[in-house]
């Protein structure tokens, strides 16, 4: 509280009179302090975006959300497909191929010939049994679109040479190509089959004394 007093100096025989004056209210405001601003979080939006892209929103309840499945193609598929196509589309069965097959008589000097075969279209797991005079000499061999060799020792004289089929592999009918060489490596024949299981081609090798040379 504030006090004033007031003198008189002409008037000193009276009483001091003394006047209360009410103390002035400080309506003054911080001036630090302002309006209040109303923050919202982000999550309270209902924003399409957030909807869009967020994992809880996820429907699809069969997946799990660490699923790393893909798409890749295994490149095993077309050669199957492909394969299961030409199953399909066998080469038409030929009444010939149902009947033995002779192909031809070849004479030779020497002591063995090399036989070169192959599958001369898609290899499909053809197998062929090799025979000299009715005997096995290679039980099976697996045909493929590379060549391989085979070496077979030669009897004095006739040689009857048996190529059976042991299957018509995925496709039929047995298909492979040969080619007969001599111990020098000069060819002797070269031909193509188609067989059926259980059917042969054959050729004849007849092999002759070497011609003794004389010397003058």
């Amino acid at each position: 509280m504030t006090v004033h007093s007031f003198g008189q100096i002409d008037k000193r025989n009276q009483p001091l009179k003394l006047q209360l004056v009410a103390p002035v209210e400080n309506k003054t405001e911080n001036s630090t302090s302002g309006p209040s601003i109303e923050f919202k979080s982000i999550f309270d939006k209902d924003d399409s975006y957030l909807k869009r892209f967020s994992i809880s929103k996820n429907n699809d309840t069969s997946k799990s959300i660490l699923d790393t499945s893909t798409d890749f193609k295994n490149p095993g598929e077309d050669v199957k497909k492909r394969l299961n196509q030409q199953m399909k589309q066998d080469v038409a069965i030929d009444p010939k191929f149902k009947q033995n097959q002779f192909l031809g008589e070849f004479k030779t000097d020497t002591k063995y010939i090399k036989i070169v075969c192959r599958d001369h279209q898609y290899p499909d797991g053809d197998r062929v049994r090799v025979l000299v005079n009715d005997a096995t000499v290679i039980n099976s061999i697996l045909l493929e679109s590379s060549s391989r060799e085979y070496y077979l020792d030669l009897n004095e004289g006739f040689n009857k040479i048996d190529f059976l089929a042991l299957n018509q592999g995925e496709s039929g009918p047995n298909t492979a190509a040969f080619t007969v060489y001599d111990e020098n490596g000069v060819m002797i024949t070269s031909n193509e089959w188609n067989l059926l299981t259980g059917v042969k081609a054959s050729i004849v090798v007849f092999k002759q004394p070497k011609k003794e040379t004389t010397s003058e």
